[in-house]
């Protein structure tokens, strides 16, 4: 049997067609990725700078990143706006790539001015600069007033409040 290299080779090759035609080929196994975060940060702290300098300031003690959306553990909040000095700060908190914040469980949102809200749900929109409560009950403080009422809606850049079902204690002083 006298067998030469070309023929050696035609034979390799006619064998790989065959397996290529009739053998299913091989698959690789891929690996769900569930609860795994593609980042994480701990301990954590992020500042937003303009030419004007230190506009907010960020920070919370986890930061988990799944794709579209960052979940961050004690989020807490401090911007410069139109009304003074704003801080949010709240025990759970979720951030969207369409710039938009949800924070959630024990929501405190206060203002320099004394002005402070107390809910169990913030949801704020970045680009138009708007909180709301989304349906949520809330309780209001300014000095020694108080209001409770549900589904607020406080816009950011002209310091207005609105809400529904509300029940006001105002105090004159604070008029």
């Amino acid at each position: 049997m006298g067998l030469s290299i070309k023929h050696l080779l035609l034979l390799l090759f006619f064998t790989t067609l065959a397996a290529i035609f009739f053998l299913k080929p091989h698959k690789v196994g891929t690996i769900e990725k569930k609860g795994i975060p593609q980042i994480m940060f701990l301990d954590f702290k992020s500042y937003q700078i303009s030419e004007e300098g230190v506009e907010s300031i960020g920070r919370g003690l986890m930061a988990e990143k799944f794709g579209p959306v960052m979940k961050v553990k004690a989020p807490y909040f401090r911007r410069l706006t139109p009304h003074g000095v704003e801080t949010i700060e709240a025990k759970e908190g979720v951030y969207t790539e369409n710039r938009s914040l949800l924070f959630s469980r024990d929501v405190r949102l206060s203002r320099e001015d004394g002005w402070r809200i107390a809910t169990n749900r913030v949801f704020y929109d970045l680009k138009k600069g708007i909180y709301t409560t989304q349906g949520a009950p809330f309780v209001a403080h300014y000095g020694r007033s108080v209001v409770e009422g549900k589904n607020m809606v406080y816009y950011q850049k002209s310091g207005k409040i609105r809400a529904d079902s509300i029940k006001a204690n105002i105090v004159n002083e604070d008029i």
